[in-house]
């Protein structure tokens, strides 16, 4: 019974712990009225995921191209 609560307690603690690593954000920008596209990468250092999702998503331009980024 003790060692069925220790691995229940050591499960519970690993579920707990973040994942925090480096995060990839490839953003491709195109042009308005042209088919002229660059692309910039982002490296979010120590990341959660869903932190680095989150920032990929929001980063925009405001000079009115139309940017595509996804989290790798």
């Amino acid at each position: 019974m003790k060692k069925l609560l220790l691995i229940v307690a050591v499960i519970t603690a690993f579920s707990f712990v973040s994942c925090k690593k480096d995060r990839t954000c490839t953003c491709t920008d195109t042009e308005a009225g042209s088919s002229v596209s660059t692309t910039s990468v982002i490296t979010y250092n120590k990341s959660m995921k869903g932190d680095a999702r989150q920032k990929c998503m929001s980063y925009t331009e405001q000079d009115g191209s139309k940017r595509d980024c996804k989290l790798k």
